[in-house]
């Protein structure tokens, strides 16, 4: 990766101002990750920002406790980046390489200069034009990148990013089960080096006793089909795909079940499906029939104008 991290330290010493966006519905892998990037540029001194609604009431709980520990970076959101754009700002994209996937995608409008850092499977409608587009689905999470740029420039991370960051791994790779390389190990070693802290990172990732039976109820109504494959569909007007992720990240625990797939309906004409897989069934590959992607065991995908027992139903014929 040291010839990755040369090329990157020069472009962005080229710029006077930088920011940082990771996805829409971000998690603690897109946001530790700017965690840590943002740690990188200011021992740079480099002026930077972390673009993120951070008074938006939808973000998970995990990731709303975590922005009230680092309140001393600099957010900003569609209401005010404007007044930090020039020819010379540069956009740096983690965790995402697809412009539908961004915090904000009319940011593209506005800012030519663009880096992509991404770990997911390379899709066709990538992000173009940019200074650099780099993608390693062989990590696990973006954190891992951005852990081991950390690591060569010999920056010291804060303890409380450094947990945010290990947490953000945590999660990405359900708890280090799924997904998971030596490069993942490597990462939270030197994450736990910088002062991650293991309590801090269990309490980011509680839950409250009403939150843990609402999922314990959504995960009763489930089914398996096939014998080996769950399928869970949330009874909720609206869910985020965060919620999704996590019960099929749940189900994948069941016995017997090889691949999991939770449905959803994220906006009104918008139905989400999050995939889990052990590795023996390629949910990217199913994902991708329905205009999503992802990872060999981790993927989803978002349809527009159908229902989710209709795409419930059009999935069971793929898996048929």
């Amino acid at each position: 990766m040291e010839s990755l991290f040369e090329k990157l330290t020069i472009l962005i010493k080229k710029y006077e101002k930088i920011i940082l966006m990771g996805h829409t519905q971000p998690d603690l892998d897109s946001f530790g990750s700017c965690l840590g990037f943002s740690s990188i540029l200011n021992s740079m001194h480099k002026e930077n920002y972390i673009f993120i609604d951070i008074k938006n009431e939808e973000l998970d709980t995990t990731l709303k406790q975590s922005i009230t520990l680092v309140p001393n970076f600099n957010y900003i959101d569609k209401s005010n980046y404007k007044n930090i754009i020039s020819d010379n700002t540069l956009l740096i994209i983690l965790d995402t390489h697809l412009q539908e996937r961004l915090e904000y995608p009319e940011i593209l409008n506005d800012i030519k200069n663009i880096i992509v850092l991404d770990h997911h499977i390379k899709r066709p409608n990538y992000i173009k034009n940019t200074e650099l587009f780099y993608i390693d689905s062989s990590l696990s999470s973006i954190t891992e990148l951005v852990s081991f740029y950390s690591k060569y420039l010999k920056v010291d991370l804060s303890p409380i990013v450094s947990t945010i960051m290990l947490t953000g791994i945590e999660i990405d790779t359900n708890g280090f089960n799924i997904k998971i390389t030596e490069k993942a190990f490597e990462a939270a070693a030197y994450l736990v080096s910088e002062g991650a802290d293991s309590i801090l990172k269990l309490n980011l990732l509680k839950e409250t006793k009403r939150e843990f039976l609402r999922k314990a109820d959504f995960i009763k109504s489930s089914y398996v089909y096939k014998k080996r494959y769950a399928i869970c569909l949330l009874p909720l007007s609206v869910c985020m795909q965060s919620e999704l992720a996590e019960i099929s990240d749940s189900l994948l625990g069941l016995e017997g079940v090889e691949a999991s797939f939770t449905i959803g309906q994220l906006e009104k004409k918008t139905v989400g499906i999050s995939a889990r897989s052990l590795g023996n069934v390629d949910v990217c590959s199913i994902m991708e029939e329905f205009g999503g992607g992802g990872h060999l065991t981790n993927a989803a995908c978002q349809v527009d104008n159908t229902t989710m027992k209709a795409l419930e139903k059009k999935l069971k014929i793929y898996l048929d």
